[in-house]
């Protein structure tokens, strides 16, 4: 297999099959497209997701609990804490280990979570400090949403811009190498993108206001997160490629490596779906979230991406964007 997710039609047959015995207490279950599990607990319910930090290395503690937290808030739920577990190679020394706790503990006072437990240990199995958070929120019962409620008809609706966390992670990473064709303010700029990754505001907003499915845009970029939300629901989408929000700052660092914007991991920025997206928009406009209607939920199956005359098929990228940025920046830098 190659470096990256595992492919949807291998998880299928190798991981699916393979989730022990369900539980009736559990009301959402682990399945491709959903990144949050949904436990029943009489009027409210807790919702769980889990992810690794393993692309990024400079902001990789904040950005491990954003990323675990902005799937809680997808689900329309509010985060509550998180268990990290940290696996950090020999000779990680005692100030490395407190700079780590303190980027995660300063991520999760920002929130407004604690940090519950977990587990760090020295090993030789990592070359490079391995982060994997789980967090867990709360929702009533009646309020949670899923990747897979979208409906014929619904708008999809995209907050702040795509490519957020890709392009600070790259330029953060890769100043050195980026800076010969891109100006250091441009990629100041886009380094301060890590202070929009949040996205539960957007998703407790969407919420709020009548989503029948959300889900925030990681690894994969927007396609990927598109794809996901459409298989999950049993639906077909159109998108409008002249719509996507996208900064100048991700576009020319993208330009830079050669990579697909639209592929890049874009935490930041949720994926909403809904019939009611004048009053979603206005909703997250209140709170200063910018929105934009970016296509439409379709009653088939097809994918599809308008891009001016043209149209092709929405396919998600085999691996994120940002790997190949990364193993082209460290050849660049030989």
């Amino acid at each position: 297999m190659k470096i990256g997710k595992i492919p949807p039609e291998i998880l299928k047959k190798a991981v699916y099959p393979f989730l022990g015995k369900r539980r009736k207490e559990v009301l959402i279950h682990s399945s491709f497209g959903e990144d949050c599990s949904v436990i029943d607990f009489g009027d409210h319910v807790a919702v769980l997701s889990s992810d690794p930090i393993t692309g990024a290395d400079k902001n990789s503690g904040y950005l491990s609990v954003f990323v675990c937290c902005n799937d809680i808030a997808a689900c329309g739920a509010e985060p509550i804490g998180i268990l990290t577990t940290l696996l950090l190679p020999p000779k990680t020394d005692e100030d490395a280990l407190k700079e780590l706790m303190e980027s995660i503990n300063s991520a999760a006072e920002k929130i407004g979570i604690e940090v519950l437990g977990g587990h760090s240990e020295i090993t030789s199995a990592v070359k490079k400090p391995i982060i994997s958070s789980t967090a867990i929120g709360i929702a009533k019962k009646q309020e949670y949403v899923t990747s897979s409620g979208a409906k014929p008809g619904d708008d999809i609706i995209v907050t702040k811009a795509l490519g957020l966390e890709g392009s600070a992670i790259l330029a953060s990473d890769f100043e050195d190498v980026l800076k010969t064709s891109i100006s250091l303010e441009c990629l100041q700029r886009a380094q301060s993108f890590i202070d929009k990754i949040s996205v539960i505001e957007d998703g407790l907003t969407a919420a709020k206001a009548g989503v029948t499915a959300m889900h925030d845009i990681t690894e994969g970029g927007f396609l990927g997160a598109c794809y996901e939300v459409a298989e999950a629901s049993g639906r077909g989408v159109e998108v409008y490629a002249d719509k996507l929000p996208i900064f100048p700052e991700t576009t020319s660092i993208c330009d830079f490596f050669g990579i697909n914007p639209l592929g890049l991991i874009s935490s930041g920025s949720m994926l909403i779906c809904t019939p009611n997206a004048e009053k979603v928009i206005a909703a997250l406009r209140e709170k200063g979230i910018t929105a934009t209607i970016v296509g439409k939920i379709t009653a088939g199956t097809d994918k599809i991406v308008f891009s001016g005359e043209r149209s092709f098929p929405l396919v998600p990228p085999e691996r994120d964007e940002l790997l190949k940025a990364i193993e082209i920046g460290t050849r660049l830098r030989k």
